[in-house]
């Protein structure tokens, strides 16, 4: 690998462990945990990709609620849950970080 790609892969990494540090911070702000939390995707409207969202939620019962971009080009879902604390949230984030595509709001 060349230094230079070694350098972004790098320079992600640390972005996505700061991005999850400072969400675990927030989270843990709110003392009543078990809670809802509304996770909010934007992505290529594509089946596979909306079939890797609701397999990221398989076995829960949510509130799933699609958005299609003008051209129906993207697509934006936003799910409702319950999670248990913090690092549920974050886990399930990082299981959707595959997903070509994908920006989490």
């Amino acid at each position: 690998m060349s230094e230079n790609k070694s350098h972004k892969t790098e320079n992600t990494k640390d972005q996505k462990t700061a991005f999850y540090d400072r969400l675990k911070e927030e989270l843990s702000k709110n003392p009543n945990w078990p809670a809802e939390y509304m996770y909010k995707f934007i992505m290529p409207n594509e089946d596979e990709n909306i079939d890797k969202i609701k397999e990221g939620f398989e076995n829960i019962e949510i509130n799933l609620k699609k958005n299609y971009s003008k051209t129906g080009k993207y697509i934006s879902i936003t799910i409702i849950t319950k999670e248990k604390n913090p690092d549920a949230v974050i886990k399930r984030y990082k299981a959707m970080e595959d997903i070509e595509g994908l920006v989490a709001l």
